[in-house]
């Protein structure tokens, strides 16, 4: 018999001299590091190339670390200028950054490259002064920028200057005293949809296989459309009518040095915050109609042999058996409001767990309830969000419950007067003519 040849494990290739790091991304990008240089605190100042082979990745570090060999190390850190377009990268770089998710790190840099470097990127951190900044914002203002863009803005700049005041870089943190004018310009009443709108779609759904589910499931669970997406049959109880969200649909962002933009893609990831994860009992109405939507891919299954209904499954799965897209949802739901002439009408995916929170709000629910099934964190991101809520009817309600409850009062603790006889501090006092007369009664 031939001699049998013993199995060897597979050893990866040794990298080439002078080829650095390199790496191959699970989407087939390859990815190559080389130290350049080390800041003054020791710590490495490193180029990141990215190539579609492994050989253009190479290449590039090759010629780096050349560069280093001819040139030395590079010795300039943010710490050598005042200028505040390098100390705030070295700050987002170092400390923000690797603590965001990517979207939030695009927002950062766009702030970065877009307003904040032309506005202040040369000058010293230490000159930029509270007037400079409140030009900066009141000119923000007069563009016509979103409330929340300009928020977000400071909230940036703030940070940087915490830190800026930290490192003794500056005296004072000028973002702090900056005021920002809320234009009051709020579209609050487009938010959530109208009874006239839930009732139009509600009527609209029967005849949507796809839609019908998914409507009802963000309309009375608030869920968020990524935490939607990223729903697996294993995370529905139907004996229970629980529901348990513990993931949510991530757009992964791939950089540059520069901060550009290489590559996005969407993955599977944690949710928003740590109170979103959670678990509720779901409404009967969308139990049964999530029961009805399993049948239906059952009779899928034994047509195409893709498997859509074992617990690992997502929920609402593509035709192939994958994760849907944001996207591709939003696709479906504007085809179908096109179809029913609502296309004008302001409806997004996220109209419909807006009109959760609003629903329940407006029938006077708990506000920590609320705030726990949306899944935020603090109830005041709820209060704050769903303020609006609160119309002039809830306040005459409340108005006629307190007067309710001083009647009763009273009624209870003072027994009715007699003519001419009120009651103060439940003693009897019988009025003289002349209060008599300032209280409009008859006299004696």
């Amino acid at each position: 018999m031939p001699r049998e040849l013993k199995k060897t494990k597979n050893v990866a290739k040794r990298r080439g001299n002078n080829e650095g790091s390199i790496h191959q991304h699970h989407d087939g990008c390859w990815c190559g590091q080389v130290t350049i240089g080390y800041k003054t605190d020791g710590k490495p100042i490193r180029k990141t190339l990215y190539g579609k082979t492994r050989q253009e990745v190479a290449s590039g570090v090759t010629k780096h670390t050349n560069e280093v060999f001819e040139s030395g190390y590079t010795s300039i850190s943010a710490s050598d200028t005042q200028e505040f377009s390098v100390l705030y990268k070295d700050w987002f770089d170092t400390f923000k950054a690797p603590n965001i998710a990517p979207q939030t790190q695009e927002r950062y840099i766009n702030f970065m490259k877009n307003h904040f470097n032309p506005a202040f990127g040369t000058l010293k951190v230490k000159d930029i002064d509270l007037n400079r900044f409140q030009r900066f914002f009141n000119e923000k203002a007069k563009k016509g920028y979103a409330m929340q863009t300009i928020k977000h803005m400071k909230q940036a700049l703030n940070q940087f200057y915490e830190y800026a005041v930290r490192k003794k870089l500056v005296a004072q943190n000028p973002i702090v005293d900056v005021k920002i004018r809320d234009s009051g310009k709020h579209n609050d009443e487009r938010m959530a949809l109208t009874p006239v709108q839930r009732e139009t779609i509600l009527s609209l759904l029967d005849e949507e296989t796809l839609l019908k589910p998914i409507l009802l499931t963000l309309e009375f669970t608030g869920l968020r459309p990524q935490e939607l997406m990223a729903l697996k049959w294993k995370n529905i109880n139907i004996e229970s009518s629980v529901i348990s969200i513990e993931a949510a649909t991530n757009r992964d962002i791939l950089f540059d040095d520069n901060g550009n933009v290489i590559k996005r893609r969407i993955v599977l990831g944690k949710t928003k915050t740590a109170g979103s994860v959670r678990s509720f009992i779901t409404p009967e109405v969308v139990m049964d109609c999530l029961k009805e939507w399993k049948e239906y891919q059952l009779e899928q299954e034994q047509k195409t042999g893709i498997s859509f209904t074992a617990g690992d499954c997502f929920v609402f799965s593509t035709k192939k058996g994958t994760m849907r897209t944001y996207s591709g949802l939003r696709s479906l739901l504007v085809r179908f409001l096109r179809r029913n002439g609502l296309e004008n009408e302001g409806i997004s995916l996220y109209t419909f767990r807006h009109t959760f929170a609003t629903i329940l709000l407006e029938e006077r629910e708990n506000p920590k309830i609320v705030a726990s099934l949306m899944g935020h964190k603090k109830v005041s991101t709820t209060l704050d969000i769903y303020s609006h809520v609160v119309s002039n009817s809830v306040y005459e309600e409340t108005a006629q419950k307190l007067n309710s409850i001083y009647t009763e009062i009273t009624q209870n603790k003072y027994p009715p007067a007699k003519p001419g006889v009120f009651h103060v501090r439940a003693k009897p006092y019988v009025t003289s003519g002349a209060s008599r007369h300032f209280c409009g009664l008859p006299s004696a």
